[in-house]
């Protein structure tokens, strides 16, 4: 049986001020819970949780970088110190750039891993105490389809989110011994601000002509059904579930196909990074 009650609930989102986070934030408002998005961006967030108060008055907002460990411990305390407890943390904050291994520096390589994977680990860290002693809790954690099929040329990115599978369906056995769950959700591409890296403009134009992106209340609505019926793992759209399962038990017949697909990829980069000069100048995430 589902379990649909979000009334009354405390749900902290990070990379809540936008996108995916935002909109789940907005989702489980109108469900009666209490949502405290956090962001490393405090104006943005500050605007973001004005918008949503409008949904409902049970919006909080704090805002700390998942990437520096002080910053994390004294938000959590903060939050809390505020709604005393909390119920379920979904792990949201991510970003991308679309360039090969070989062209990033290792700042850059170590920051993708950061706040993809090891800020999530943190935040995860700092909350999981007051879940084991109340023995209730959930920890949700957004991947990418890129957490289980092979997205070039996004190395780097896709061996956090890869890591994050593995973490999450590691970390369900273990939670399981007091009482608490883990669930991951793997999006495919969606309408958010998660492209507007400018190195996603080197992308093949007719590729990005020719995809349909999801709304993000597509996957709001998922995290929320993920939640409801502790599922392990969920794919949006649902489709991508078989393409993650055949290219896993049917390699001989689907890996040919997306070494093509990938090769591809990587080779029209490459075309327009030499168009462009060779190791054009981008710069990382500020």
């Amino acid at each position: 049986m589902p379990d649909t009650s979000f009334r009354d609930r405390v749900v902290v989102i990070t990379g809540g001020s936008s996108g995916i986070g935002k909109q789940t934030a907005r989702r489980l408002l109108e469900r009666g819970a209490s949502v405290v998005i956090t962001s490393h961006d405090a104006n943005r967030l500050e605007q973001a949780r004005a918008e949503l108060h409008g949904t409902s008055p049970n919006v909080d907002a704090v805002a700390f970088d998942v990437r520096i460990s002080e910053d994390v411990t004294r938000a959590i305390g903060q939050i809390l110190d505020r709604h005393q407890r909390i119920d379920v943390l979904i792990n949201n904050a991510g970003y991308a750039v679309y360039r090969p291994f070989e062209e990033s520096d290792v700042a850059e390589i170590v920051d993708l891993v950061d706040v993809n994977l090891t800020g999530a680990m943190r935040v995860a860290k700092a909350v999981l105490p007051s879940m084991i002693a109340r023995r209730a809790g959930r920890i949700v954690n957004v991947s990418s389809i890129g957490g289980e099929t092979i997205i070039t040329p996004n190395a780097v990115y896709c061996a956090a989110k890869h890591g994050m599978v593995a973490w999450t369906k590691a970390l369900r056995y273990e939670l399981a011994h007091f009482g608490l769950s883990a669930n991951v959700v793997c999006p495919g591409f969606t309408v958010t601000h998660f492209h507007d890296h400018p190195t996603f403009r080197r992308r093949d134009p007719y590729r990005r002509a020719g995809r349909k992106p999801m709304d993000v209340d597509v996957v709001a609505r998922s995290i929320l059904d993920a939640i409801e019926y502790d599922r392990l793992v969920t794919y949006v759209p649902r489709w991508q579930a078989l393409v993650a399962w055949a290219l896993a038990a049917l390699p001989w017949a689907t890996m040919p196909v997306w070494n093509r697909i990938a090769r591809r990829r990587v080779a029209q980069l490459y075309e327009q990074m030499d168009a462009e000069g060779p190791h054009a100048s981008i710069p990382p995430r500020s």
